[in-house]
């Protein structure tokens, strides 16, 4: 891939980013800086700057001696994952229903139908769902008018992403977007009390999702087992 000489560090980093969340960079995966650099041609210093940038979001992190390695999210990690997602959502959308107004329902309610519509396509991946999923929690952290909220959402949102791809592989994609709707409905209404329960009720609970993160791993490790003992 070449890349233009505009912000190249930033545009570096936007690249890897997006392979990690797609999963094109797997869990663990090793990242080879020189290599990294030559594929995209690009200095190595620019290449360890974006590396970095992700390293301060929590996407790759650098093993001494060892260089740099896509982040593995085991059991602890999807404990505090699921925390935080309890605490700054919930909080986010109570902010939102006091601060609520005629321009931010409109954007709030024009956001959900797209994720609708998005989930009735026939089509469509858990990706895609996640990523709107996101879209629209910090559109709901944007309407509580919080820079610090946000800041703290933006820094934590693409593990939340990598989360929401291992612990909701059995998730209905048709119902997510319109689980949102009394979220979004209880935040138009200025219902602060009810926005908090909305979005904190929504969450899947820690045990839920262990059980489902662990049931797709050991389909996922039978499958591959029945694959090799076929070959």
């Amino acid at each position: 891939m070449k890349i233009s000489k505009q912000s190249l560090e930033e545009q570096a980093a936007n690249f890897l980013r997006q392979q990690i969340l797609d999963g094109v960079y797997k869990s663990g995966e090793k990242l080879v800086e020189s290599m990294l650099a030559k594929e995209l041609d690009l200095s190595r210093t620019t290449m360890r700057m974006a590396l970095n940038t992700l390293s301060s979001e929590g996407l790759v992190f650098q093993k001494p001696y060892a260089g740099w390695q896509v982040i593995t999210l085991g059991d602890d990690d999807l404990w505090e994952l699921y925390h935080l997602r309890v605490a700054l959502e919930g909080q986010s959308a109570e902010m939102a229903a006091e601060r609520i107004n005629d321009e931010k329902r409109v954007r709030l309610r024009a956001k959900v139908r797209e994720f609708i519509a998005l989930c009735e396509q026939k089509e469509t991946t858990l990706t895609e769902v996640s990523y709107c999923d996101m879209d629209l929690h910090k559109l709901i952290v944007e309407c509580g008018e919080s820079p610090r909220m946000a800041k703290v959402y933006n820094r934590v949102s693409n593990q939340l992403i990598i989360y929401l791809h291992m612990t909701h592989l059995d998730y209905s994609i048709r119902d997510s977007a319109r689980s949102h709707v009394p979220l979004v409905e209880a935040i138009c209404a200025g219902n602060i009390a009810e926005a908090g329960r909305c979005a904190r009720s929504s969450i899947s609970t820690y045990a839920e999702l262990c059980h489902s993160y662990h049931k797709n791993l050991r389909e996922k490790t039978q499958h591959q087992s029945s694959q090799a003992y076929s070959e």
